[in-house]
């Protein structure tokens, strides 16, 4: 009796279960699955638009010792006038090992950009001492808007 009781409390009277057919697209699952949101733009802040800054590894995976056996890291950048109804503009810099991100002030021009710098870095753990001094980080200056996006490494 007590199984029914709980039954009608988490499936009410009417209320039939479906089942979920697993979507057959790898690559979205991965992303999806691993996305990180690394940041948004402040709500104080002088940029000109709504950027989001997601980090998503190409695979689950440690690193074996070097540097390249550590999984790649895709940089999606979304930006928006926030407008309703909108769709955001998705943009994606070249993969690496890791991300770091802060934010830098916004460009103006004739078209204003939102402003911020990532750094590759590496993970943390499993990565030899000799590969982790050889390896060098690499700097990005991002500019982005709605209409336009472009980057310089430094």
């Amino acid at each position: 009796m007590k199984l029914i009781a709980l039954f009608a409390l988490f499936f009410p009277i009417g209320a039939f279960a479906h089942d979920l057919a697993p979507i057959d697209k790898p690559e979205l699952a991965t992303v999806l699955g691993l996305l990180n949101e690394l940041a948004t733009t402040p709500q104080a802040s002088d940029q000109p638009y709504i950027v989001r800054i997601y980090a998503a590894p190409t695979s689950v995976g440690e690193c074996g010792g070097t540097v390249a056996s550590c999984p790649d890291v895709r940089l999606f950048v979304t930006a928006s006038y926030g407008d309703l109804g909108e769709t955001p503009v998705l943009y994606q810099l070249p993969t690496q090992k890791g991300w770091f991100k802060g934010w830098s002030s916004p460009v103006t021009g004739q078209i204003r950009m939102a402003s911020f710098i990532v750094r590759t870095t590496l993970p943390e753990t499993n990565i030899d001492i000799a590969a982790r001094k050889a390896w060098q980080p690499q700097e990005y200056r991002v500019l982005v808007s709605p209409e336009s996006a472009s980057y310089v490494q430094r």
